[in-house]
């Protein structure tokens, strides 16, 4: 493929994300961004979920090579902003959490609405899938496990003291992992309820975000002190976390990563070798997941919050978004992915199949 990417070749090391010249729009703030899983898109090529204070989801295909993307979906129906989406790891379906107290599915192919999922009494702030599992957390302090097909609760957990920001599903399912401004981060079995670890930083500072590490070993979490660490999670483990992740006064990039008001998300690349985070301060930081130092700064085009970053799970791309005045979905990757990966851009690129949808 040869994309107007490619006529904006960075200087400097081939090992940096440059920011690439298409870009999604959402009519308020970018609340959340998720790529699609690799495994049932279309070889090499990349789609990406972003949804809203505006009460949409939008599906992008990102080898798609104009200046403007235009939605492949845009998934309508939420009566208040949307907080997080989640694709399922099996087949092109949608979740997302939503401030009208609801959860909703959706067939990604349509943008259509499959199963509403009620039960919440406040704002659901972050959801989770597995097959055929959906975890949902929310400012009432539960957290619950749905169901997917038939949309009901299968269990409430009585999680935290305060409200959950972050939910995620461990590598095969069997557990669940739930984080709160309550400063804990809980890890629970999903056959029993029962919670099999209890991790927490120094001086409790509210965690704001959660993720599992690719090899199911570690959770990634934030915290509204601007600082990201990496916890074990055996039970047999050391409460003590193996790595974190910060700008300190001092260092070179001193103050570029800044979330102490805000749930700013983190993501692992696809090399496993780097950890991104949104900032306050409008910025992308790279992390090296081995070492903590700055690898890189990402620059946004417009001033604002950065909430929402993801990384693509096989090849070198990154989106983000947030409260910049543009309400942009931004971009990035590193130089010659576009020609190695020999994105495939006809008839309805990226699109997964509808009958693997239903399979």
């Amino acid at each position: 493929m040869t994309s107007p990417a490619n006529k904006k070749r960075p200087l400097g090391s081939k090992d940096e994300f440059y920011l690439l010249p298409f870009h999604g729009e959402h009519k308020r703030a970018v609340s959340t961004l998720q790529f699609a899983p690799s495994n049932f898109i279309k070889p090499n090529n990349v789609m990406c979920a972003s949804a809203s204070a505006d009460g949409t989801a939008k599906i992008w295909d990102i080898s798609l090579s104009s200046s403007q993307l235009k939605p492949l979906g845009t998934c309508t129906g939420h009566a208040r902003g949307i907080n997080q989406v989640s694709w399922n790891r099996a087949a092109p379906f949608l979740a997302t959490a939503s401030d009208d107290r609801t959860v909703r599915l959706w067939d990604a192919v349509t943008a259509e609405a499959l199963v509403e999922f009620r039960g919440h009494s406040s704002f659901v702030f972050c959801v989770d899938q597995t097959n055929n599992m959906l975890v949902s957390g929310s400012f009432d302090e539960t957290v619950k496990l749905w169901d997917v097909r038939s949309g009901e609760c299968v269990c409430t957990l009585p999680a935290h003291s305060d409200p959950v920001t972050a939910v995620s599903f461990g590598r095969d399912g069997t557990t669940v992992a739930s984080a709160s401004h309550d400063g804990l981060i809980r890890i629970w079995d999903v056959a029993t309820g029962e919670c099999l670890k209890t991790i927490y930083a120094a001086g409790n500072p509210p965690v704001s975000t959660l993720r599992y590490a690719p090899n199911g070993k570690y959770l990634l979490a934030g915290t509204l002190d601007s600082v990201l660490r990496l916890w074990p999670i055996s039970r047999t483990a050391s409460n003590q976390c193996v790595q974190s992740y910060a700008t300190h006064q001092g260092t070179t990039h001193a103050g570029a990563h800044v979330h102490s008001r805000y749930s700013t998300v983190a993501a692992f690349t696809s090399d496993g070798k780097s950890v991104v985070v949104g900032s306050e301060t409008g910025k992308v930081v790279v992390y090296d997941l081995q070492t903590a130092e700055v690898q890189q700064v990402l620059e946004h085009e417009n001033e604002g919050v950065i909430l929402a970053v993801d990384a693509h799970d096989k090849l070198p791309f990154l989106c983000s978004g947030g409260m910049t005045s543009d309400r942009k979905v931004s971009f990035w990757a590193k130089p010659g992915v576009f020609e190695d990966s020999a994105m495939d851009t006809e008839g309805e690129p990226g699109s997964p199949s509808h009958k693997k949808a239903r399979n």
